[in-house]
């Protein structure tokens, strides 16, 4: 049977009309799959959001995004704000069925760090100097005499208790010790015992030991005595006597 012109007519305009519905069904599909399939065995390519400066807490990472967070201190960097990020911003990553999410590292700043300054007042100078170092705390002396043990912290600055930046500078007053005084030895040869050790008191020097000879002078008279009259020594300086036992026998 051959087939007319009027049948194939009809049969073309059948064709049109079938072609003409499923295009739209296969833009329909597409739109849809790059919408809510996009993890298709192919894949996407994502471009990663630059958060860097941005505070976090107001922050809505993308959902594929997988966001880990680091604190750091950060003078420069006002707390809560993110210091930086791995992979930086605009960074593309391709995400699929098998690794649908994005590694994300975000470091925020904690601000500046501050510490809390102990009081070390009447601490040995090293003890003290260790301690604040260990801390982060930057530390000077200085020494003067004083008549407290040498190497006790007698102040610092600064002072108030309190919340200080890392490497703050405090400065340790610390003692010297007694100066090294000089006095002059006096002349005790002649004096009763009770004067001489009168005498050696006043003169800042001490008495080591009293020693007995045999001698025309009255009993208890310093016969000699360690060192010469007039002699400089340090003050303290023991000092030994011998005084006369009386005459001998």
């Amino acid at each position: 049977m051959k087939d007319n012109p009027t049948r194939r007519s009809a049969r073309r305009r059948r064709w049109a009309l079938g072609l003409a519905l499923l295009l739209p069904i296969c833009a329909a599909w597409l739109v849809f799959d790059s919408l809510f399939a996009p993890f298709s065995k192919g894949g996407t390519s994502v471009e990663v959001p630059d958060y860097k400066g941005q505070a976090y807490a107001s922050l809505t990472p993308a959902p594929w995004l997988e966001v880990t967070v680091e604190y750091r201190y950060d003078a420069s960097a006002e707390a809560g704000r993110v210091i930086s990020q791995s992979p930086p911003g605009g960074a593309r990553r391709k995400l699929s069925e098998a690794r649908p999410t994005c590694p994300l590292t975000l470091v925020v700043s904690l601000g500046e760090e501050r510490l809390t300054l102990p009081d070390v007042v009447g601490m040995d100078a090293r003890e003290a100097t260790a301690k604040l170092r260990g801390l982060g705390f930057a530390v000077e002396e200085t020494r003067s005499f004083s008549p407290y043990p040498e190497g006790r912290v007698l102040g610092m600055e600064p002072r108030e208790a309190g919340d200080y930046p890392v490497g703050t500078r405090v400065l340790l007053s610390v003692s010297a010790g007694t100066p090294n005084k000089t006095v002059e030895v006096p002349n005790l040869v002649g004096l009763s015992r009770s004067d001489a050790l009168v005498k050696l008191w006043l003169a800042e020097l001490s008495v080591a030991e009293v020693t007995e000879e045999p001698s025309l002078l009255p009993v208890g008279s310093v016969i000699r005595q360690s060192h010469v009259a007039g002699t400089l020594v340090s003050a303290g300086t023991p000092v030994t006597l011998v005084v006369s036992g009386g005459e001998i026998e």
